[in-house]
């Protein structure tokens, strides 16, 4: 339930030695296409891309495969 009231959801995914992307999206959906965008950038590689679900006070939630999948699911 805690996942659905996120204030934001971000895609991050690790560049090297102290850098990262991370792309703020407003929903998961949103949050799963800047995934695939960033993970198309050379300077990925052959990295995942990872999504979490940031709630108002900061907190974040890390979403997984199945996670996602429950959300998306039009019987959760």
């Amino acid at each position: 339930m805690a996942i659905r009231k996120a204030d934001h959801f971000t895609a991050s995914i690790f560049l090297g030695r102290g850098k990262y992307r991370i792309e703020k999206r407003s929903t998961v959906i949103a949050a799963m296409q800047a995934a695939r965008e960033i993970e198309s950038d050379p300077a990925a590689f052959t990295r995942r891309a990872i999504i979490y679900a940031i709630a108002p006070d900061g907190h974040a939630t890390l979403l997984t495969a199945a996670v996602i999948a429950k959300l998306l699911s039009p019987w959760s």
